[in-house]
């Protein structure tokens, strides 16, 4: 997969929110995703497939800026085994691209929900403790 950093996916795609820490930015980017996911099913709904590979494109890519981010000499067997989950949900986001097909993109969520879920248990005085690994 290809890996994109941080900093291009910044100055190109993040909310003002988003910008005042690596915390907001993963949890917008989680939005983003799962947004764009959801968005994508209802355009399989409607056979907008235009609309479905722009969608599951965008979502890819910010799959990508996430395990891009990940700081596997810092983050050990947590960093290894986001980055195989994030693998896995992008290998199913092309399945369902491929094939029109919804039921990829609701496993798709089962694995990034939780994932978004633990981000965002993280307590307010630790968040400013989130960095990112600059790839």
């Amino acid at each position: 997969m290809t890996r994109l950093s941080i900093k291009k996916y910044r100055q190109t795609s993040v909310s003002a929110k988003a910008e005042e820490s690596p915390y907001q930015l993963v949890s917008e980017i989680f939005k983003q995703i799962l947004g764009s996911i959801a968005a994508a099913k209802g355009a399989i709904s409607q056979n907008n497939i235009e609309k479905r590979n722009e969608l599951l494109n965008k979502a890819t890519v910010l799959i990508g800026v996430l395990e891009g981010s990940l700081d596997f000499e810092k983050g050990g067997e947590i960093s290894t085994n986001l980055a195989a989950l994030y693998e896995y949900s992008v290998h199913l986001i092309f399945q369902a691209n491929l094939n029109n097909s919804q039921q990829e993109l609701d496993e798709a969520i089962k694995i990034l929900l939780p994932i978004r879920s633990a981000w965002e248990q993280i307590p307010v005085d630790q968040q400013e403790n989130v960095q990112f690994s600059k790839n």
